[in-house]
């Protein structure tokens, strides 16, 4: 498992220092909030992937009937 360039030794001596540092009251608020972020986060991107979308697609040129082209008249 490799996240980032970091093995799990790693992530597991960083997550001991923070646990030390912050303490387990703190570490489960810091927790909740950046899943809190991260969900945030997403919701964002997904918001503004789909308002760009449908940006586009209002601005696609749409093709004529062949009825609608005068180019395509058929005289008789």
């Amino acid at each position: 498992m490799d996240f980032f360039g970091i093995g799990l030794p790693e992530i597991i001596f960083i997550l001991l220092i923070a646990f030390v540092v912050f303490g387990p009251k703190r570490i489960v608020e810091i927790s909740r909030s950046a899943g809190q972020a991260m969900r945030n986060l997403s919701k964002n991107a997904s918001d503004f992937q789909s308002r760009l979308s449908k940006e586009i697609d209002e601005e696609k040129p749409t093709r004529p009937k062949a009825d609608e082209n005068p180019s395509r008249r058929v005289e008789h």
